[in-house]
């Protein structure tokens, strides 16, 4: 009997020294659709920063830059901002994709890998930009557009 005893007061000891947690997870209960990533960047020359498809330094037709999945090919939007003399490139980013870049003496297609990690309950962002299976330092202009250095 004190045997069974000593061990049920061990096994209470034991239970009450557990701790629950009582913090809630701020998402439980939120249904989220998913919506991917829109990505808003600009080619620049490395080095110098300078836009390569808007401007006087433009080297690269804003219709020919696209982004290839599998047997997919979307045209990227852009918007021309005038008055600052550079162009804003954007698309959706759905995983690997590559981005194909149309010049007048030649094509190039270089894989693209954006990395997204979640943010809050339902958000995704962009934190980092593989080119070519490279890591590559992206930075972002204050307006949080991603400066892609592109080498021509």
């Amino acid at each position: 009997m004190v045997r069974i005893y000593s061990l049920l007061m061990a096994g209470l000891l034991l239970f009450a020294s557990c701790e629950v947690s009582s913090e809630k997870n701020p998402c439980d209960g939120i249904i989220c659709d998913y919506m991917a990533p829109i990505c808003k960047f600009r080619l620049v020359e490395p080095g110098t920063g300078r836009d390569l498809v808007y401007g006087p330094y433009a080297r690269i037709l804003p219709d020919s830059i696209k982004i290839q999945m599998k047997d997919t090919t979307i045209q990227v939007k852009q918007v021309i901002d005038t008055p600052n003399n550079t162009a804003l490139l954007y698309f959706s980013v759905l995983g690997p994709q590559s981005l194909r870049v149309g010049r007048p003496d030649k094509a190039t297609l270089d894989k693209l890998n954006f990395l997204t990690r979640s943010v809050g309950c339902c958000g995704t962002e962009i934190y980092s930009l593989q080119l070519n299976d490279n890591p590559v330092a992206v930075p972002k202009d204050s307006n949080n557009i991603y400066l892609i250095p592109y080498n021509l």
